[in-house]
């Protein structure tokens, strides 16, 4: 082949090759995104940053120019974007135009628990009971434990706490993930732990075997132990007759280990009290309930050291006192008594010993985790008269209160509370508490000035004189009383005088002065209020030790009583801290009240009620208030 047929050769090769490339190029180019595929990518992009809000948007817009199924898709979507960002109003909205017809199964199941979602979160716990019974589950399986999750909360919303037991127990089987099996169980366990002995009792009568070995548990942590040896015998034998039960060795040792924290007995206890200064009497008086409290005290392993320390008054002082009673070996601290000194030692960043305090710290101050706060406080009586005047159907009220922070404090407690129960405060007003008379006071509370001015302005159109009696409002069934004893007894009769016998009026503690004066206290005829059970129920065992309070504490002890209990519990309460912390269910029967553990480490005290008869208090029925929606 000559070189010339070479070249003509290689020459047609090379335009062969180039039109193939080209051709190549023409088919192969890279196709554009569609208009979805972008804004879908912006959608989720803005997920991403935390905009769930705005990809919601997105993703309606574009249902509005797709077709079935897509467009539900993207509605779906939308409205669970909506519900993560708690829109709830717009979510059902955007719910209401979906219709069932055009849905695929699954598509039906996202939209009934995104209905389901809405519902519970209004509080329609019946409507999502109805909108996923159980058998939609067969619809779309994979999404099981949301359903069970979403009828778990109904079940509770309900108040139905057995029905939500068994469905967390079929719910356990549900999960794929290791941290959503944890939290059920953790649902579980709280369960268990808030019931009474006498529902655990009931729900054994169950053949669910899981539910059984559950049940056990929380009687076998419930049941008393001497000591640590016994508690972790008795989960032995647990774990024997339950060794194919689906909670793990992990769950079970951490709740041990809680409650090992029962059995750790203080020592020795550093007493931090304003012992010289404004309130000498008031820790004097404290300090001899702790102290009559130890002398009494029968428990041969609880005899811990008491170590006084006097703060004085000036509350900056605080730190430099917990420091030294923990050099000194103090493993527990009770005190200090002023609100602003445990405002300081709450913002210590090394709280190396456990401590309780005699006072609150404000609202918005979080208390360390083992500051346990302990106090009269009056906020806590407030709310109470408001739970037992609702629950005695009263619900429109007059409050009055004395000018000053006390006075304002315990009028917007009572209110507080009052309005989440559906009552209406009509009338709030501060009157001095020097006074003697309060007609001013009561007449604009009682609008009797409206009535006496309807009249003069009558009288002098008549130009004569008319009988006249004045009217009272209407529209009010209830006072509640802020006063001090002597401001109670002036201003329970004025009441009356105003044309206001029929209403009932409410009171805390401090009406009472805690000792018994029939000739004084019948001004205080009928009035409703609480106290705690050391003043209204003492038992005959604790005769004893009113004895060693009043040779103790002397003439105080007759002021200041229920400091004096404050005293007692606070000494009996460091072996309770750990129980009340761990159990939400307990309650320790104290001297200021039946105890428990709130949010924040703070102590609640559920007060006793009575009524002035003849100058004398007489107990009147209890009730139990739910305190966990308290702040």
């Amino acid at each position: 082949m000559n070189l010339k047929t070479i070249q003509t050769i290689t020459h047609c090769v090379a335009l062969l090759l180039f039109a193939f490339l080209i051709n190549s190029c023409g088919t192969d180019k890279v196709s554009k995104p569609s208009t979805d595929e972008i804004e879908i990518t912006k959608a989720e992009k803005l997920i991403q940053n935390g905009q769930a809000a705005e990809a919601a948007d997105i993703y309606w817009e574009l249902s509005e120019s797709s077709p079935s199924p897509k467009k539900e898709q993207y509605q779906l979507h939308a409205i669970e974007l909506l519900i993560k960002t708690n829109n709830y109003a717009l979510a059902q909205q955007r719910l209401n135009l979906i219709t069932d017809s055009n849905l695929t199964p699954e598509l039906l199941t996202r939209k009934r628990m995104a209905q389901a979602t809405v519902t519970n979160y209004e509080g329609k716990y019946d409507q999502t009971l109805s909108i996923l019974p159980v058998s939609i589950i067969d619809l779309s399986p994979k999404f099981k434990s949301n359903i069970l999750e979403l009828r778990a909360q109904a079940f509770d919303g309900l108040g139905n706490t057995f029905e939500s037991l068994e469905t967390r127990i079929e719910l356990s089987d549900a999960f794929v993930d290791q941290n959503a099996f944890d939290k059920n169980q953790m649902k579980i366990w709280s369960i268990l732990t808030q019931a009474s002995e006498e529902q655990l009792n009931d729900w054994l009568n169950t053949t669910n075997a899981e539910l059984i070995g559950w049940i056990s548990l929380a009687k076998t942590m419930r049941a008393p132990y001497a000591n640590t040896e016994q508690l972790n015998y008795a989960i032995d034998q647990w774990r024997y007759n339950y060794s194919n039960h689906s909670v793990n060795k992990a769950f079970i040792d951490a709740i041990v280990e809680s409650h090992q924290n029962f059995f750790v007995i203080p020592k020795r206890i550093a007493l931090l009290l304003p012992m010289s200064g404004r309130f000498e009497k008031i820790a004097d008086v404290i300090r001899a309930g702790i102290s009559s409290a130890r002398t009494l005290n029968n428990d041969s392993e609880y005899e811990p050291e008491l170590v006084l320390y006097d703060t004085g008054d000036n509350p900056a002082d605080i730190n430099y006192y917990y420091d030294l009673a923990v050099r000194e070996g103090a493993d527990f601290v009770i005190g200090p008594l002023k609100k602003a000194a445990v405002e300081i030692l709450a913002k210590k960043p090394n709280l190396t010993i456990p401590i309780l305090t005699l006072n609150y710290l404000p609202p918005g101050q979080i208390a360390p985790s083992n500051m346990f706060q302990f106090g009269l406080l009056p906020e806590d009586e407030a709310s109470q008269v408001a739970e037992r005047s609702s629950l005695d159907d009263r619900h429109n009220a007059i409050v009055l209160a004395p000018v000053g922070e006390w006075g304002s404090r315990l009028a917007e407690a009572f209110e507080s509370r009052y309005t989440e129960l559906d009552g209406l405060v009509i009338n709030t007003q501060f009157y001095s508490p020097k006074d003697t008379d309060f007609s001013v006071p009561l007449k604009l509370a009682l609008q009797l000035d409206q009535s006496e001015g309807r009249y003069r302005e009558l009288r002098s159109v008549l130009g004569q004189n008319l009988e006249f009696e004045p009217r009272r409002r209407q529209d009010v069934d209830m006072i509640f009383l802020v006063a001090s004893p002597r401001v109670a007894r002036l201003m329970r009769p004025q009441i009356n005088y105003y044309f206001a016998t029929d209403l009932p009026v409410y009171s805390t503690s401090h009406v009472f002065t805690g000792v018994e004066n029939i000739t004084q206290d019948r001004d205080l005829e009928d009035v409703i209020y609480l106290d705690i059970p050391w003043i209204l129920d003492p038992s005959d065992e604790q005769e004893l030790l009113a004895e060693f309070l009043e040779l103790e504490a002397g003439d105080s002890y007759q002021l200041l009583p229920r400091f004096a209990a404050l005293g007692v519990d606070a000494y009996y309460l460091p072996l309770k801290l750990a129980e009340l912390s761990a159990l939400p269910h307990e309650r320790y029967d104290g001297l200021t009240g039946k105890l428990s553990i709130q949010e924040r480490n703070k102590i609640y005290r559920q007060l006793n009620w009575a009524v002035f008869k003849n100058g004398q208090p007489n107990i009147i029925q209890q009730f139990n208030i739910d305190t966990s929606s308290q702040p």
